[in-house]
């Protein structure tokens, strides 16, 4: 009889071909009746053999690089990805800093699904860009619907600092109908303007946010561009606006846009009243670039998150159904483990959101020492994912932490809802982090290879059955029903709400996947948003 070692798989097919052509060789030799058992057999084996193997949340993914990782190198020294993309047609663009040996630039690489390097994309599937005459500094990637790639960032162009900008073609060439040469520097502030993140509208113009200086010390920033790279004065009179918030200097990290066409920054400032330390803040603004007074009365909001310093540099995403997402890491105490993960929810109008952990604040500690949320993301189903750096074992390695949309961690994702994993041969740390449509987790940063840094991506398992979980099982009650689930359903995507909606169905408390609040019709609303992929107009 021949022994089959279940344990053989894909990444290891030497031995496993091997085997199965000696057992097939021999079933089809065989003329016997019983040859036809030994055949399904083989069949079997072989089908056993050519699947891939699927690990458990949080498990890097094997069919991904070599083990779920992928190290490129650029330039002549360090180098790190800043941000992480997906196609539509499933490629992967990742962006970031590539060193020359005497500056920085931009670079950006392409990679096919299966983390191969794409070679349609400039040659070899990477393309180096100076932008500014000194060191330029990417922090933020858009994908446009037709293709092309938006980068931008901060860049050195002798005195002060700037806003930049570069657009390639989906070959990866600079884009020339983008300022004329494919790159853009922009004095948003007068004596210096540092740019963290972007958003597209859906008119094609570029939200910029970032933090300037215009001689009275740091404040919040933003510029919005048309879709050439003219700034756009239908904002602000001239395309540049600035907001001071709290009682010392503030700085943007995140730019979102709402469905509305109002725009959410969110970053970190000082307060006297919270002692001098840093807090989370957010102003929102309408689509003419004028502060938002329904937002917390005057367009910003700010709270402090943890005991002392409170960092929002860990970027920021909107939920469905308008609350507002900030992450970064927080000293929650004196003493250690110093700086932990943090996450803060609040609600549209600027408050925080007390259904989010009781206070509206979440502090997670990863690792043995300081870490720091460098990425977050919203899963379909409403759990949050969020990437960073920790101190793992021996070395500082890329973290993942996962909650429910409650601010619980998510035990399904490893044991207790935090991975931490070390990718290069020394320190790595993770920035940027997407989600495939699949719920696999893509994560980029730069990793040692010895000597120094490369861009690194890794590839995380979501779930067996992806991001998505849609049961029209409203009611909870083990079925569906057009008398009851068909018919919520119909009259909430009609824009029925309250008791009208529900027509006095009573709902137990497990009736949703990941959360149920007091606001039933809300709650259904999200639900079906979320997880089944309902448009609601």
């Amino acid at each position: 009889m021949l022994a089959f070692d279940a344990s053989i798989s894909p990444s290891v097919p030497s031995s496993a071909v091997k085997v199965r052509a000696l057992f097939c060789r021999a079933t089809r030799l065989n003329e016997r009746p019983s040859a036809h058992r030994f055949g399904i057999a083989c069949l079997v084996i072989t089908a056993l053999l050519n699947s891939p193997a699927v690990g458990a949340p949080g498990d890097l993914d094997s069919a991904f690089g070599a083990f779920g990782k992928v190290s490129t190198p650029f330039g002549s020294g360090n180098d790190a990805a800043r941000r992480v993309a997906i196609q539509s047609d499933g490629k992967i663009v990742v962006a970031g800093t590539c060193s020359s040996g005497t500056s920085t630039d931009f670079c950006v690489a392409r990679y096919s699904a299966n983390g191969a390097l794409d070679t349609t994309f400039s040659g070899d599937g990477k393309v180096i860009t100076a932008v500014g005459a000194g060191d330029d500094d990417v922090r933020a990637m858009a994908l446009q619907p037709d293709g092309r790639i938006l980068l931008a960032g901060t860049c050195d162009n002798g005195a002060p600092t700037n806003f930049c900008l570069a657009r390639y073609s989906a070959f990866g060439t600079l884009d020339a109908s983008f300022n004329g040469n494919g790159k853009l520097l922009t004095a948003a502030g007068s004596v210096s303007s540092s740019l963290r993140s972007i958003a597209l509208q859906p008119d094609g113009k570029i939200v910029a946010g970032g933090t300037c200086d215009n001689g009275t010390g740091n404040t919040f920033c933003v510029v919005r561009y048309i879709a050439d790279g003219t700034l756009d004065t239908t904002f602000s009179g001239d395309g540049k606006l600035t907001t001071s918030i709290g009682a010392g200097v503030s700085y943007v990290d995140a730019v979102l846009l709402q469905s509305d066409g109002k725009i959410v920054v969110t970053g970190l400032c000082y307060s006297s009243a919270a002692g001098g330390y840093s807090q989370f803040c957010l102003a929102r603004y309408n689509t003419n670039g004028s502060l938002d007074s329904s937002f917390n009365t005057d367009g910003r909001a700010q709270a402090q998150i943890g005991n002392f310093n409170a960092s929002a540099y860990g970027g920021a995403v909107l939920q469905p159904d308008g609350k507002i997402i900030v992450a970064g890491y927080c000293d929650p105490l004196s003493g250690p483990p110093g700086w932990t993960f943090c996450l803060a929810r609040f609600e549209a109008d600027g408050m925080l959101d007390t259904t989010f952990s009781t206070d509206g604040q979440v502090l997670t500690t990863m690792g043995s020492d300081n870490s720091f949320i460098r990425s977050v993301a919203l899963q379909t189903d409403g759990k949050i994912i969020a990437v960073g750096r920790c101190q793992g074992l021996t070395t500082v390695d890329f973290c993942i932490a996962r909650y429910h949309g409650t601010g619980a961690l998510d035990s399904s994702f490893t044991i207790d809802g935090r991975v931490i994993s070390a990718i290069g041969s020394d320190d790595d740390e993770s920035y940027g982090l997407t989600l495939q449509p699949d719920g696999k987790i893509v994560v980029v940063g730069n990793c040692s290879n010895g000597t120094n840094d490369d861009f690194c991506i890794a590839r995380f398992e979501g779930g067996p059955f992806g991001a998505r979980a849609c049961s029209l099982d409203l009611d909870g009650d083990g079925k569906v029903l057009a008398t009851t689930d068909m018919l919520i359903a119909t009259r909430v995507a009609l824009g029925v709400a309250g008791n009208a909606a529900i027509g006095g169905v009573a709902f137990p408390a497990n009736a949703m996947r990941d959360e149920w609040g007091t606001n039933t019709t809300r709650d259904i609303r999200k639900f079906l948003t979320t997880q089944c992929g309902m448009a609601l107009q």
